[in-house]
């Protein structure tokens, strides 16, 4: 059955051409680069290959990363009723609604923090110690990052394309999509990851007509204002809006928003919503809901006027008949015209300067992205797909070849790289969010709150610099701010958090959590950086529930062997089938053969507990010499020793012989090692109990297992601890997906579960 048919069956269309050479150039395991009109159905061109083909032709797995929560609901929305056909998993997995308990749906779509921090074995909104699970996904799925124009170009976008890059090189495709890409950009990536791996393919909308949305629009452009220096104003707005029932505004700056809503909200009587980064979710949603009923493809309400920041530029499928903006980056100029005249018809945007007297007048954007931006528009009447493409490439050109300068892409994956073997959340962040960036939480009676609930308080996201801005006058009006700081105290299981009180704008440092009070919120307006709003305190989130979490008094007894074969049984009836194609890639990348590498596999997965045969172990958990040792269900007489590490230790020497290539031999001794935490490096004294060889041979048939085993050995340090995302990717990647396989066939064995119980219900 051709691609046409699987489009047609599932979207109910027939596929554009560049939707159809897209799939084909996929199904022939080719990566993409694409720069296609918004509203030209980029998505379709991924999902709908990948639904047909999942662990076949295309990965196991499909990880589709947006920049915003708004998209991936959208997106996660629009996957879900596809995906339907075929019944496979889809999940949805942001901040607020972190939907996937362990990575393993077919098809996750999430944010590009989320991906990132699963890359980089730190989940966001999960357990830190299941990091390398969510790894395992991240490093052996198609990775598909759409709207990546808007991603901080040496942050989030070089770690796209570091992604990308490796995902090549071990033969698994990535798809990288924007409607705003220069074509120098493009290229350059196809370069760099064509000297790695397999070949990416360039797809490169010229026409617009084909796409029954872009073919019957017409967009006008006014820069007069913009070349006459003339400001965006309320009187403006008011003006504007007479002839047109439906008016969208878009400024740069939250505090600018806030005071056109005020003056406009006070002299019309027309319905006006507001919306900016710095809402709560729950009024975000209901301000998007309101949106949606003025604005959008089905609206209920005939008139309305919209004030918003760049927060509209994508995931919000809204359209009116005139847009009035501040001059921002071409590209972000693009994206707000895509909500004029969307689904087609005559529209009209008008450009206005902003206000010179600023300090940085162009903020958030910089000086130079905005005055090319002011020069390419001069003289534009119509905005269409060509024009949009002509000022992209005059514009951007330069910007994003010079973002791939190679000394900035490698500092980057060194940022990965810490972020790894820091384990830090702030650290996963850094490399992904936009420059600068801090949480805040607003607390009126920060000296009552228990610091471990702190973590807990709803949040909202700023550039450090405007908190610092705002420093003497919170501490002038009599306010207070305090770092919420989280401290290891135990061990990887354990942590403490503190509030630390600020004194000075200098300590106020980007990627930090912090509460604050004597400012307040309002449900209308959104932060307010005086007491003027009715909140003074945020609520408490519901705190996550881990669901691998199982204790030993909640399952039956079971023997060491018993546990090591049904864990194998498991990771034969369903992971391994599972993964198929990831297998196959890593097998194919390391020139090893599937067999060889699915040996491998179960050779970590049969004794990963074997750290449970150490005397020491077997004891607490109230085991007798001369009795057959126990692995599960029993009363713990004192604190069990860790077993992970042991595991490891054990089987130190084995794989040393074994593997000619020390890095492979690292893959599966930490893949057994971190079984239960991804950053455990040490071991206690143990001593393995009589006849563990034998205990081995019945679960797993090894040669030479007696001669090469370790059976006694003081505590100590492991003698590798981690793989370096930066130097040794391919064996990172390949760590975590054995990791995966081995973390959830042992929770499925141990809990007795079936293998329906990890996904989100």
């Amino acid at each position: 059955m051709g691609i046409k048919e699987d489009f047609r069956k599932i979207t109910g269309f027939s596929p554009y051409s560049f939707q159809e050479e897209a799939a084909e150039m996929l199904l022939e395991g080719k990566s993409l680069v694409v720069r296609a009109p918004t509203g030209a159905g980029k998505s379709e061109m991924v999902l709908i290959p990948f639904i047909f083909e999942v662990n076949d032709g295309l990965p196991s797995q499909l990880l589709y990363s947006l920049p915003n929560r708004t998209l991936v609901e959208s997106i996660g929305e629009r996957a879900r009723k596809y995906a339907s056909y075929k019944k496979l998993r889809v999940a949805v997995h942001h901040g607020k609604r972190p939907e996937s308990q362990l990575f393993e749906e077919d098809i996750i779509v999430a944010t590009i923090d989320q991906t990132a921090g699963a890359y980089l074995s730190v989940p966001l909104s999960m357990p830190k110690r299941w990091g390398n699970i969510y790894l395992g996904t991240a490093g052996s799925s198609m990775l598909v990052f759409d709207e990546i124009h808007t991603l901080h170009p040496e942050k989030g976008l070089l770690t796209s394309v570091a992604m990308s890059m490796e995902n090549t090189k071990i033969g698994i495709p990535f798809v990288m999509m924007s409607a705003t890409l220069p074509m120098s950009f493009m290229e350059k990536v196809k370069e760099m990851c064509e000297k790695r791996g397999r070949g990416v393919e360039i797809i490169d909308v010229k026409e617009e007509s084909e796409i029954k949305s872009r073919a019957k629009r017409k967009v006008y452009l006014e820069v007069e204002p913009l070349i006459a220096n003339t400001e965006l104003t309320a009187e403006e707005v008011l003006k504007q809006s007479e002839d047109v029932s439906k008016l969208t505004v878009v400024v740069n700056t939250v505090q600018k928003a806030q005071e056109l809503y005020r003056k406009i909200k006070a002299s019309t009587d027309r319905k006006v919503v507001l919306i900016h980064s710095r809402f709560l979710e729950e009024d975000r949603v209901q301000k998007e809901r309101e949106i949606q009923e003025i604005f959008g493809k089905y609206s209920s309400i005939e008139e309305g006027i919209l004030i918003s920041t760049q927060v509209v530029e994508v995931g919000m499928d809204i359209s009116s008949t005139k847009l009035l903006t501040e001059i921002s980056p071409i590209d972000s100029l693009i994206q707000r015209a895509g909500r004029v005249a969307r689904w087609g018809g005559n529209g009209e945007v008008v450009i206005y300067d902003v206000d010179r007297k600023r300090k940085s007048p162009y903020a958030p954007y910089s000086k130079e992205l905005v005055e090319p931006t002011i020069e390419s528009l001069k003289g534009m009447e119509i905005l269409e797909w060509e024009t949009e493409i002509a000022l992209v490439e005059k514009v951007l050109s330069k910007p994003f070849e010079s973002y791939l300068d190679p000394y900035k892409f490698y500092e980057r994956l060194g940022g990965l790289a810490r972020a790894v073997y820091e384990g830090k959340r702030a650290y996963v962040e850094e490399n992904v969010r936009e420059a600068y960036s801090v949480d805040i939480a607003v607390y009126d009676d920060i000296e009552s709150l228990n610091p471990d609930d702190a973590k807990e308080l709803q949040r909202l996201r700023m550039d450090f610099r405007v908190l610092k801005g705002q420093f003497n006058r919170i501490l002038e009006s009599g306010g207070k701010i305090y770092r919420v700081e989280e401290n290891f105290i135990l061990d990887e299981y354990s942590s403490k958090y503190t509030l630390t009180p600020v004194s000075s704008p200098d300590d106020i440092m980007p990627f930090e959590f912090y509460t604050i009070s004597g400012i307040s919120y309002s449900s209308e307006l959104g932060l307010l950086f005086d007491n003027t709003g009715e909140i003074r305190r945020f609520k408490f989130e519901q705190k996550t529930e881990t669901p691998l979490n199982i204790k030993d008094d909640e399952t039956k007894r079971e023997t060491w062997i018993e546990h090591s074969k049904k864990t194998l049984e498991f990771l034969r009836t369903y992971m391994l089938p599972r993964y198929d194609y990831a297998i196959r890639a890593f097998a194919r990348y390391f020139g090893m053969g599937k067999n060889k590498l699915i040996r491998w596999i179960e050779f970590s997965v049969a004794l990963h507990d074997l750290g449970k045969l150490n005397v020491y172990w077997q004891r607490k958990a109230g085991w007798n010499p001369g009795e057959e040792p126990i692995a599960h269900g029993f009363e713990k007489k004192g604190k069990l020793p860790p077993h992970a590490t042991v595991s490891a230790k054990v089987l130190e020497r084995y794989l040393g012989e074994n593997f000619e290539d020390r890095r492979l031999a690292k893959v599966f001794y930490l893949a057994i090692a971190h079984h239960h935490s991804p950053w455990s490096s040490k071991f206690q004294k143990f001593k393995l109990v009589p006849h563990t060889a034998d205990y081995i041979l019945q679960v797993y048939p090894l040669e030479e297992i007696e001669t090469y085993i370790i059976h006694s050995h003081p505590a100590g340090s492991l003698g590798f601890k981690y793989l370096n995302v930066a130097e040794e990717n391919e064996y990172y990647r390949l760590y975590g997906l054995v990791s995966k396989l081995l973390r959830i066939s042992d929770r499925l064995a141990t809990g007795g579960e079936s293998y329906e119980s990890v996904f989100s219900s």
